[in-house]
């Protein structure tokens, strides 16, 4: 039987993401200290998963497209401050627990970030390598891919830059809205492991300019488009080959073991045709 898919979905300024992210980077590269392992291990929110039978697509979005789709004010639990001082208390101790510590435990100043530059490289690497290389040489017969499949060593390049802009959003306290930073990143995280597989890719520089380009913005609207059209209305959030969606960084091992269990489910049909048939 072949690999089951799950997509991600995500956007930069979805802090409750980065925990995801860094449990999905953990699993794909194998990086995690023992000693963390063993403290995570068990934990719906903490526990890293085996992806060896899935294959794992990140989709990046627009979050506040998202909410005003769906009559949702921008990230509306820091518009209670005892529940937005909770998140940041509860995703610093996961963080903790992953052997990440450091992440700050109130909302930084000047949070959020735009995330539309670091959005839009991230989906232009989930695009590929063939994809950036043909953009960089200005073909205009390129052609983008919602929700495609990667070869695994190009996922883990994706999954490493989005937990490092991540870790420099909020480790580092660095403005990721800043192209600078961004192409930083995509310089140490993407380039120089893609050059060791033997793949040569636009530089940050060059990559901040492609990702203004009018294909790589209308590449991250449609993805975002394609989230509101799935029923989503939060992150981070998972779904399905056969459209089911689960919500939260507590779901995703429930998402990734979606297939096994799903022919003992009594919910023949996923929540996104529900969703759809219910007129939400």
């Amino acid at each position: 039987m072949s690999p089951a898919t799950v997509n991600f979905w995500f956007d930069f300024v979805s802090p409750y993401s980065m925990t995801s992210a860094l449990r999905l980077f953990y699993a794909l590269t194998s990086k995690q200290a023992s000693a963390a392992a063993s403290l995570t291990r068990g934990s719906p929110t903490c526990d890293i998963p085996d992806l060896s039978n899935v294959n794992i697509v990140f989709r990046p979005i627009n979050l506040g497209a998202l909410f005003k789709a769906v009559g949702q004010q921008p990230l509306p639990i820091m518009a209670i401050p005892i529940k937005g001082q909770y998140m940041f208390h509860d995703i610093a101790r996961g963080l903790d627990a992953l052997g990440h510590p450091g992440f700050p435990l109130s909302s930084p100043a000047n949070w959020p970030p735009s995330s539309n530059v670091a959005g839009r490289m991230t989906w232009m690497l989930t695009q590929g390598t063939d994809y950036i290389n043909s953009l960089s040489a200005g073909s205009q017969a390129v052609s983008a891919s919602l929700g495609q499949v990667l070869p695994l060593a190009q996922t883990k390049v994706v999954a490493e830059f989005v937990w490092r802009v991540y870790e420099a959003e909020f480790m580092a306290a660095e403005d990721i809205g800043s192209p600078e930073v961004v192409a930083k990143l995509w310089d140490l995280y993407v380039c120089q492991p893609s050059r060791l597989e033997g793949r040569e890719l636009p530089d940050g520089q060059q990559a901040v300019a492609l990702a203004q380009g009018d294909a790589v913005k209308a590449g991250l609207k449609d993805n975002t488009q394609n989230a509101i059209d799935s029923s989503l209305f939060g992150l981070p959030a998972f779904t399905t080959e056969d459209g089911d969606m689960y919500w939260g960084n507590d779901r995703l091992f429930d998402a990734l073991n979606h297939r096994s269990v799903q022919d003992t489910s009594a919910q023949k049909t996923g929540f996104c045709a529900k969703a759809k048939e219910a007129n939400l």
